[in-house]
């Protein structure tokens, strides 16, 4: 049963992340917040709601592995799955795109953490380095679009975002946001419980086996 929670946690987490990035980016844009801030923030911390709610819950139920592992693993299948598999489906020309500095800072972040974590526990202060350097990130990477603004601009004078609907009516967008703010942490709740049961009884099943395993040969 607890697969099955996990499973179907794991849909729900998916679906409130889309309903969320995609009711904020039309309700910022009919405010009137400029594409670019929503395309830097909204769309960018959205689509990594979950999992940042998966590692607070974690964190608040003394589960820090899965927290940690929930860093590590988002980001290893981002790379080598998510980049992976389109590029063997249609090659991806790296020089068409301005990436070298995203290249980099994604190296630095890395390093940075791996660095962090080496003394074995990831304190308040390791947690504010982070922090502080998302903010110098999204600092940078501001001023550096506002440089390049002119050429992601469309035919249309705007800016293309992902998920903007200028005739969305405004119950759905409303409707989105509602179900995107409420989905996320229920979502996140039933993963957190449900892995920390699997664990559990994964452990439990071990230590069976090891109690009943006669001495000296392995189980």
């Amino acid at each position: 049963m607890d697969w099955v929670v996990a499973s179907a946690s794991l849909v729900l987490l998916l679906l409130a992340g889309d309903a969320l990035v995609k009711g904020a980016v039309n309700l910022s844009l009919r405010l009137g917040v400029p594409a670019l801030i929503v395309s830097l923030t909204i769309v960018a911390f959205g689509t990594s709601a979950p999992e940042l709610l998966i590692s607070v819950q974690a964190s608040l139920e003394n589960a820090p592995g899965i927290a940690l592992g929930n860093v590590v693993g988002s980001n290893t299948a981002n790379i080598l799955l998510v980049l992976g598999v389109p590029a063997i489906l249609s090659t991806m020309r790296t020089s068409d795109c301005e990436t070298r500095k995203s290249f980099v800072q994604m190296i630095l972040a890395s390093g940075l953490f791996i660095a962090l974590c080496l003394g074995g526990e990831l304190t308040r202060a390791g947690g504010a380095v982070l922090l502080i350097a998302l903010i110098a990130m999204l600092y940078y990477s501001f001023l550096e679009a506002r440089r390049h603004r002119a050429a992601c601009q469309t035919a249309e004078g705007g800016v293309d975002v992902e998920g903007a609907d200028p005739e969305m009516p405004g119950i759905k967008v409303l409707v989105l946001l509602a179900l995107g703010l409420v989905g996320l942490p229920i979502g996140a709740s039933l993963l957190v419980d449900s892995s920390v049961d699997i664990a559990r009884e994964g452990w439990l099943r071990w230590a069976d086996r090891q109690a009943q395993a006669p001495e000296g040969q392995e189980p």
